[in-house]
């Protein structure tokens, strides 16, 4: 009998401390629920802790997102100046090469056009003195249109001895052909060398 009541008092002795440990922590929790809210801050604080509200952190939350925000929106700025400046730079020099280009094509063009003024004033140059150079001819006695075209030929008054021959005749000019020395240039037309040769006692 006594064993039994022993096990009893042991069961009842466990149940009491359990109890006992039970009802101090919820006594502690409830101590916290009905604590003043100053009171707990100011524990909280004497640790070393700093109390915010809720309204407190969403907006310290907010201002660390828009910080990032404004941070990577600068980057992105920075990056877009940089981009900008690389391009710009391309853009300024391709345009001086192009401008370099040009101007030096613009040169070359100018150049070649003097040049080929100038070579086209020298040929009409040529040309004009060439024209304008004055020949000697002389007819003797028996001297007939073939003779005299063979020497303007000889001479290059003229380029086609034909077309001279044929001119004489058509426009009657062969018979009247003069005795004596006739200067004659170039650039004559077939009716002023014709009338050259058939004036006497010729052109002088």
């Amino acid at each position: 009998m006594k064993q039994p009541i022993r096990f009893f008092a042991i069961g009842l002795f466990t149940a009491a401390i359990l109890m006992f440990g039970y009802f101090s922590l919820f006594d502690q929790s409830t101590a916290v629920e009905n604590a003043p809210v100053e009171d707990l801050i100011s524990q909280i604080e004497d640790e070393g802790y700093r109390v915010i509200t809720e309204e407190e952190f969403i907006t310290f939350s907010l201002l660390d997102l828009d910080e990032a925000d404004v941070k990577d929106k600068q980057v992105e700025k920075e990056k877009e100046k940089e981009d900008k400046n690389k391009d710009s730079k391309k853009e300024s020099d391709a345009t001086k090469e192009e401008k370099k280009d040009s101007k030096d094509t613009s040169s070359d063009k100018k150049k070649d056009e003097k040049d080929e003024k100038k070579s086209s004033d020298d040929k009409k140059e040529k040309s004009k003195k060439k024209k304008s150079e004055t020949i000697t001819i002389t007819t003797d006695q028996g001297v007939v249109t073939e003779d005299i075209a063979d020497m303007l030929y000889k001479e290059k008054v003229i380029d086609d001895k034909q077309k001279f021959l044929d001119y004489m005749e058509d426009n009657d000019y062969s018979p009247y052909i003069q005795i004596g020395t006739f200067k004659v240039k170039k650039d004559m037309s077939l009716k002023e060398l014709a009338k050259t040769f058939t004036t006497y006692p010729g052109s002088k």
